[in-house]
Protein backbone atom coordinates (compact mmCIF):
# COMPACT_ATOMS: atom_id res chain seq x y z
CA UNK A 1 0.00 0.00 0.00
CA UNK A 2 2.77 2.48 1.43
CA UNK A 3 4.41 1.69 -2.90
CA UNK A 4 0.97 2.80 -4.32
CA UNK A 5 0.80 5.99 -2.43
CA UNK A 6 4.41 6.77 -3.41
CA UNK A 7 3.75 5.98 -6.93
CA UNK A 8 0.84 8.03 -6.40
CA UNK A 9 2.10 11.07 -5.26
CA UNK A 10 4.97 10.99 -7.96
CA UNK A 11 2.55 10.67 -10.68
CA UNK A 12 0.22 13.25 -9.33
CA UNK A 13 3.57 15.76 -9.05
CA UNK A 14 4.72 15.00 -11.92
CA UNK A 15 1.55 16.30 -13.62
CA UNK A 16 1.54 19.50 -11.65
CA UNK A 17 4.92 20.17 -13.06
CA UNK A 18 3.85 19.10 -16.56
CA UNK A 19 1.00 21.60 -16.03
CA UNK A 20 3.31 24.53 -14.90
CA UNK A 21 3.13 27.70 -17.55
CA UNK A 22 6.47 27.75 -19.43
CA UNK A 23 5.72 31.25 -19.69
CA UNK A 24 5.27 32.21 -16.56
CA UNK A 25 8.46 34.57 -15.75
CA UNK A 26 7.60 36.10 -19.48
CA UNK A 27 3.92 36.63 -18.55
CA UNK A 28 5.18 38.87 -15.35
CA UNK A 29 7.29 41.33 -17.53
CA UNK A 30 4.44 41.63 -19.55
CA UNK A 31 2.25 42.27 -16.71
CA UNK A 32 5.08 44.74 -15.64
CA UNK A 33 4.87 47.00 -19.02
CA UNK A 34 0.89 47.24 -18.45
CA UNK A 35 1.94 48.74 -15.67
CA UNK A 36 4.21 51.20 -15.81
CA UNK A 37 2.62 52.28 -18.93
CA UNK A 38 -0.61 52.66 -17.04
CA UNK A 39 0.79 54.58 -14.01
CA UNK A 40 3.03 56.43 -16.87
CA UNK A 41 0.14 57.58 -18.80
CA UNK A 42 -1.56 58.61 -15.91
CA UNK A 43 0.86 60.99 -14.59
CA UNK A 44 0.80 62.03 -17.97
CA UNK A 45 4.20 61.28 -18.63
CA UNK A 46 5.29 59.25 -22.00
CA UNK A 47 9.01 59.03 -21.23
CA UNK A 48 9.09 55.14 -19.63
CA UNK A 49 7.54 53.81 -23.07
CA UNK A 50 10.78 54.81 -24.32
CA UNK A 51 12.07 51.32 -22.77
CA UNK A 52 9.45 49.28 -23.96
CA UNK A 53 8.49 50.64 -27.78
CA UNK A 54 10.15 49.52 -30.18
CA UNK A 55 12.07 51.81 -32.52
CA UNK A 56 9.58 50.62 -35.52
CA UNK A 57 6.97 50.20 -33.36
CA UNK A 58 3.40 51.21 -34.61
CA UNK A 59 0.98 52.28 -32.45
CA UNK A 60 -2.69 52.54 -33.69
CA UNK A 61 -5.08 55.38 -31.52
CA UNK A 62 -8.60 55.95 -31.26
CA UNK A 63 -8.90 59.21 -33.53
CA UNK A 64 -7.22 56.68 -36.26
CA UNK A 65 -3.83 58.22 -36.39
CA UNK A 66 -0.66 56.32 -36.65
CA UNK A 67 2.82 56.36 -35.06
CA UNK A 68 6.13 54.61 -35.70
CA UNK A 69 8.66 54.38 -33.39
CA UNK A 70 8.93 56.20 -29.82
CA UNK A 71 9.55 60.03 -31.11
CA UNK A 72 6.49 60.14 -33.20
CA UNK A 73 4.54 58.21 -30.65
CA UNK A 74 6.24 61.03 -27.79
CA UNK A 75 5.07 64.18 -30.29
CA UNK A 76 1.43 62.60 -30.68
CA UNK A 77 1.39 62.43 -27.11
CA UNK A 78 2.97 66.05 -26.17
CA UNK A 79 0.50 67.13 -29.48
CA UNK A 80 -2.81 65.42 -28.00
CA UNK A 81 -2.06 66.27 -23.93
CA UNK A 82 0.64 69.24 -23.24
CA UNK A 83 0.68 71.94 -26.24
CA UNK A 84 -1.16 74.99 -25.53
CA UNK A 85 -3.53 73.71 -28.04
CA UNK A 86 -4.00 70.38 -27.09
CA UNK A 87 -6.99 68.50 -27.18
CA UNK A 88 -7.04 66.72 -24.25
CA UNK A 89 -6.77 68.85 -20.92
CA UNK A 90 -7.27 65.70 -18.92
CA UNK A 91 -6.59 62.06 -18.98
CA UNK A 92 -6.78 59.04 -16.60
CA UNK A 93 -7.15 55.36 -17.46
CA UNK A 94 -7.53 51.96 -16.13
CA UNK A 95 -6.87 48.81 -18.19
CA UNK A 96 -6.54 44.92 -17.63
CA UNK A 97 -5.34 41.57 -19.31
CA UNK A 98 -8.62 40.13 -21.05
CA UNK A 99 -7.07 36.70 -21.17
CA UNK A 100 -3.39 34.83 -20.66
CA UNK A 101 -0.89 36.11 -23.63
CA UNK A 102 -0.06 34.26 -26.50
CA UNK A 103 3.11 32.99 -27.22
CA UNK A 104 4.63 32.05 -30.59
CA UNK A 105 8.20 31.12 -30.50
CA UNK A 106 9.72 34.85 -28.75
CA UNK A 107 6.55 37.04 -30.03
CA UNK A 108 3.81 37.64 -27.92
CA UNK A 109 0.26 38.98 -28.54
CA UNK A 110 -1.71 40.46 -25.71
CA UNK A 111 -4.98 41.79 -25.48
CA UNK A 112 -7.05 43.50 -22.88
CA UNK A 113 -9.85 46.58 -22.35
CA UNK A 114 -9.64 49.77 -20.80
CA UNK A 115 -11.22 52.45 -19.19
CA UNK A 116 -10.13 56.01 -19.66
CA UNK A 117 -11.91 59.24 -18.26
CA UNK A 118 -11.13 62.33 -20.95
CA UNK A 119 -11.71 65.85 -20.66
CA UNK A 120 -11.40 68.02 -23.59
CA UNK A 121 -9.90 71.14 -24.10
CA UNK A 122 -13.43 72.22 -25.11
CA UNK A 123 -14.81 71.37 -21.53
CA UNK A 124 -16.65 67.75 -22.74
CA UNK A 125 -16.00 64.88 -20.02
CA UNK A 126 -16.61 61.30 -20.95
CA UNK A 127 -15.51 58.04 -20.14
CA UNK A 128 -14.56 55.67 -22.89
CA UNK A 129 -14.56 51.87 -22.34
CA UNK A 130 -12.00 50.63 -25.19
CA UNK A 131 -9.97 47.61 -25.98
CA UNK A 132 -6.39 47.55 -26.73
CA UNK A 133 -4.18 44.96 -28.41
CA UNK A 134 -0.92 44.55 -28.65
CA UNK A 135 2.04 42.53 -29.88
CA UNK A 136 5.53 42.23 -28.54
CA UNK A 137 8.69 40.58 -29.53
CA UNK A 138 11.47 39.11 -27.02
CA UNK A 139 15.23 40.44 -27.95
CA UNK A 140 18.01 39.80 -25.73
CA UNK A 141 15.64 39.28 -22.99
CA UNK A 142 13.84 42.12 -22.88
CA UNK A 143 10.39 42.61 -24.07
CA UNK A 144 9.64 45.42 -27.14
CA UNK A 145 5.92 46.43 -27.94
CA UNK A 146 6.15 46.11 -32.17
CA UNK A 147 2.39 47.09 -32.63
CA UNK A 148 -0.29 48.53 -30.29
CA UNK A 149 -3.59 49.12 -31.06
CA UNK A 150 -6.77 50.72 -29.13
CA UNK A 151 -10.25 50.76 -30.48
CA UNK A 152 -13.57 51.77 -29.37
CA UNK A 153 -17.40 50.65 -30.45
CA UNK A 154 -17.50 52.69 -33.67
CA UNK A 155 -21.74 52.89 -33.02
CA UNK A 156 -22.23 52.77 -29.35
CA UNK A 157 -19.76 55.50 -27.45
CA UNK A 158 -19.87 58.52 -25.06
CA UNK A 159 -19.05 60.88 -28.22
CA UNK A 160 -21.94 59.50 -30.23
CA UNK A 161 -24.26 60.02 -27.36
CA UNK A 162 -23.34 63.20 -26.68
CA UNK A 163 -23.90 64.23 -30.41
CA UNK A 164 -27.52 63.02 -30.49
CA UNK A 165 -28.14 64.63 -27.20
CA UNK A 166 -27.12 67.81 -28.94
CA UNK A 167 -29.00 66.63 -31.98
CA UNK A 168 -32.07 66.83 -29.61
CA UNK A 169 -31.48 69.91 -27.77
CA UNK A 170 -30.83 71.89 -31.31
CA UNK A 171 -33.86 70.00 -32.75
CA UNK A 172 -36.25 71.60 -29.62
CA UNK A 173 -34.98 74.86 -29.42
CA UNK A 174 -35.33 74.87 -33.94
CA UNK A 175 -38.90 73.99 -33.46
CA UNK A 176 -39.75 76.71 -30.60
CA UNK A 177 -37.55 79.27 -32.68
CA UNK A 178 -40.00 78.29 -35.51
CA UNK A 179 -42.93 78.20 -33.48
CA UNK A 180 -42.08 81.62 -31.99
CA UNK A 181 -41.21 82.74 -35.39
CA UNK A 182 -44.69 81.39 -37.02
CA UNK A 183 -46.60 83.08 -34.16
CA UNK A 184 -44.80 86.51 -34.18
CA UNK A 185 -45.55 86.15 -38.39
CA UNK A 186 -49.47 85.69 -37.31
CA UNK A 187 -49.45 88.41 -35.02
CA UNK A 188 -48.14 90.48 -37.61
CA UNK A 189 -50.44 89.79 -39.85
CA UNK A 190 -53.60 90.04 -37.94
CA UNK A 191 -52.49 93.93 -36.83
CA UNK A 192 -52.01 94.81 -40.52
CA UNK A 193 -54.97 93.20 -42.07
CA UNK A 194 -54.38 95.20 -45.38
CA UNK A 195 -51.01 94.69 -46.23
Amino acid sequence: MKRWMVLFALVFSMMVSAEEDPHQIDRQALRNILVDMKQALNQQDFSPAKKYLDENGVITYYNAEVTVGYDQAKQYFERMLKQSNAVVSDYSLSGDVSAPAIFHGNTAIAYGTTEEKFKLAEGLEFTLNGHWSATLYKKAGDWRIINLHFSANLFDNPLLRAARKMQWIIGVIAFLAGMLCLYLLTRLLRNNPGR
